[in-house]
């Protein structure tokens, strides 16, 4: 991918994988159960999975943009 097509898919995954990490950081009541302890009051969450799966599903469709041939 030329060109600002390549640069728009960069920004992409810069900003979905941000704001992944401070929905993985907070600590509200929708948490759910502590899959993964982490030490102290940190850990993998239930509520941590659909945020995990949808940054995955984000990474997909920006390597695509990425590496697509023409």
């Amino acid at each position: 991918m030329p060109g600002p097509g390549r640069a728009i898919a960069i920004l992409l995954a810069l900003v979905i994988s941000l704001l992944a990490l401070l929905l993985l950081a907070g600590h509200g009541p929708w948490s759910g159960r502590t899959l993964i302890d982490f030490g102290g009051r940190h850990g993998l969450n239930t509520g941590d999975l659909p945020v995990l799966l949808l940054w995955a599903v984000g990474m997909g469709g920006c390597s695509y943009l990425l590496f697509r041939r023409h």
